[in-house]
């Protein structure tokens, strides 16, 4: 081999050596740190944009963030008109929450701001989203106002869901901390307490909003109806009447408002609510049946029975239509039986339901009879087992006591009742009954000297008046108002007019022409035909006084001392 190829080698060698030595230098160094990237957890909440120590939201305007808190339909208009061209995430991402706020919270109002493209995933609009499809979201993170509050829009979207109540009450208390004036949180806080049953709390909620937000349908609209629900009426329809100027014929406040003056017992001004609500729904079915409970309250019967009768042809099972038709049996057609026979078969199909058994216990307190086979306080009694503050159970209670003259019961449970304050026109008129059973003639005449004075077009009113004057010797005073009442009255009015003035005739052919004339205006008065049957047994005429005996029977067929008389007339005839 030739020492140049030799010295080749050599070069090879070397090369390779230097090659393997600088390879062992460089495994030799310090290896850099290696960075690590963890997988997201399943429950890692959806991205918040960055919030800094002043928060996403920082805007130049120190005033739009307040506002768009603040949650009413002018803050927030107000706020969205001082960002004039949104650009920023931020300014996209806030317009986007009070655009949508308008639509799920403040329906009723225009909705003018427009949602600006190209925004990015967020917990804002997330939560929003998700509220519109009846989730709760928990994920936000709770780290400023909105995230805090934005998951409770539930309330308005769902009613399906109740789990969340508690996360959303905690959080809507930590909003309000945020923002004390806040109208959005108070608003939503009054739905959460009404959805929870708490209408205490919920009244203070929406006074709150009510007093911050004046002309705001929402708010005031869900301040009336829970004055409605407990038994405010005065109020309720003193809220409702304000805002039915701000917003006419809005179909909400004419509904609420037929309500409230149906249970007022302002059945004229009810009627004219009704009508509107059907001139703008015709088909409405709660609302044709309310006519025809109102009619009937009015006495206009033959109405009520011709609008019924036009409803049963569509449905005949709906619980308001068996309890208005079992109202009509007994009331109209004076069939207690059949009007029994109704009521059982609505609390057959409708065996736990609150106003069925009511209405049935009301029926056995009116009649003295038994619904399936139990009394009207037994019905009462089922109720105030599971809810012993239920006004309505204790007045049919007291109703049932007055039938039974249990003037004791009778007189503690109204007086329960107005005690409670804001009692109805029946309520005060049975305490008023009750009063004079009990013979307490002087606060009987004190409470219904007033109702006299607030329901002048009340005919109840004005009977009740009189049977206290009469009952405490006024008679002077009785004789006047017959004469002023008698060219104008009603014909239920007339026959009880005629009544009472046959009970102060001085000689028998006054009187006599007297209940003629009563039944002449009410076949169907029981008192004037109970007269005329005690007027002809003191004169030992007993088929005269059978005759029309017979009739109070006819008409009051559980009355068991009328039962008693009949049977003891019949042996006198024997």
């Amino acid at each position: 081999m030739s020492i140049s190829s030799r010295f080749g080698f050599r070069y090879i060698a070397y090369g390779i050596l230097l090659f393997l030595l600088l390879g062992l230098t460089a495994c030799g160094s310090t290896p850099k740190p290696e960075v690590v990237v963890e997988e997201p957890s399943p429950a890692t909440p959806l991205f918040v944009p960055e919030i800094t120590d002043q928060g996403f939201f920082v805007f130049s305007d120190k005033t739009i963030m307040p506002d768009m808190e603040i949650g009413s339909p002018d803050s927030i208009r107000l706020a969205v008109s001082k960002i004039k061209n949104p650009t920023t995430q931020p300014e996209k991402i806030i317009v986007a929450v009070a655009s949508q706020l308008m639509s799920i919270v403040w329906p009723s109002e225009q909705n003018t701001i427009e949602i600006p493209p190209d925004i990015e995933a967020n917990a804002y609009t997330a939560a929003i989203e998700s509220a519109k499809v009846g989730i709760y979201d928990v994920n936000t993170g709770n780290t400023d106002f909105f995230t805090t509050v934005l998951p409770s829009l539930v309330l308005l979207t769902s009613s399906s869901q109740t789990d969340y109540y508690p996360q959303s009450l905690s959080a809507l208390q930590a909003g309000l901390e945020m923002q004390p004036n806040s109208v959005l949180v108070h608003y939503l806080l009054g739905c959460l307490y009404q959805k929870m049953g708490n209408l205490d709390s919920s009244l203070e909620m929406y006074e709150k909003a009510s007093s911050l937000a004046e002309d705001c349908l929402e708010v005031n609209y869900a301040f009336s109806e829970v004055n409605y629900l407990k038994g405010n009426y005065g109020t309720a329809q003193e809220i409702a009447r304000r805002m039915l100027t701000v917003f006419p014929g809005n179909l909400k406040l004419l509904k609420l408002l037929a309500q409230i003056a149906t249970k007022m017992g302002d059945y004229a001004v009810a009627e004219n609510y009704i009508n509107q609500v059907l001139q703008q729904e015709p088909d409405n079915a709660q609302f044709l049946l309310l006519r025809v409970e109102v009619l009937m309250d009015q006495g206009s019967y033959v109405k009520a029975v011709s609008l019924l009768d036009v409803y049963s042809r569509v449905d005949k099972v709906s619980k308001d239509y068996l309890l208005l038709r079992s109202r009509i049996q007994n009331e109209w057609n004076k069939n207690s039986i059949a009007a029994a026979a109704t009521a059982e078969q609505a609390l057959e199909l409708y065996p736990n339901d609150t106003d069925v058994i009511l209405a049935a216990a009301n029926l056995a307190a009116a009649t003295g009879s038994n619904v399936q086979g139990k009394s009207a306080g037994q019905l009462a009694a089922e109720i105030l087992a599971t809810d012993p503050d239920n006004e309505d159970a204790i007045f049919i209670r007291a109703k049932d006591a007055v039938v039974r003259k249990n003037w004791e019961m009778a007189y503690n449970d109204t007086s329960q009742l107005i005690n409670k304050g804001n009692a109805s026109l029946s309520r005060k008129l049975l305490y008023v009954e009750a009063c004079l059973g009990a013979n307490r003639i002087e606060e009987a005449q004190r409470i219904v000297g007033e109702l006299y004075k607030e329901y002048p077009e009340s005919d109840d009113a004005k009977e009740l008046y009189m049977r206290v004057q009469a009952a405490a010797g006024n008679n002077g005073e009785v004789r006047s108002l017959i004469a002023s009442m008698l060219p104008s009255a009603s014909s239920q009015l007339k026959s009880f007019l005629y009544y009472q003035r046959s009970m102060l005739a001085t000689n028998d052919s006054d009187k006599l022409a007297d209940l003629r004339q009563s039944l002449t205006a009410n076949p169907r008065n029981s008192e004037a035909l109970f007269e005329l049957y005690r007027y002809y047994f003191e004169r030992k005429d007993y088929r005269k006084a059978q005759y029309y005996l017979k009739q109070v029977v006819a008409l009051n067929t559980s009355d068991e001392e009328m039962l008693r008389l009949n049977l003891e007339l019949e042996a006198l005839l024997q």
